[in-house]
């Protein structure tokens, strides 16, 4: 079992595109790690993203939690 595996979630196509964007800029910056403030609907939310890059050997894994 992947670490973290209780926090996957289904996301629609468009937000995992987004994510997708995200993490190519973040690892184009060499910045795996982020944290920040935005507005949004009106509230002040904290973000933070953290890229973890998965084992080859555990990749099967993955495919497996997205079949």
């Amino acid at each position: 079992m992947l670490e973290n595996d209780s926090m996957s979630t289904q996301l629609s196509f468009g937000l995992c595109q987004s994510l997708t964007r995200l993490a190519r800029q973040l690892l184009e910056a060499e910045q795996p790690q982020a944290n920040t403030h935005v507005l949004a609907q009106g509230q002040i939310y904290r973000v933070t993203v953290e890229l973890t890059q998965v084992p080859l050997e555990r990749l099967h894994e993955v495919i497996e939690m997205y079949q």
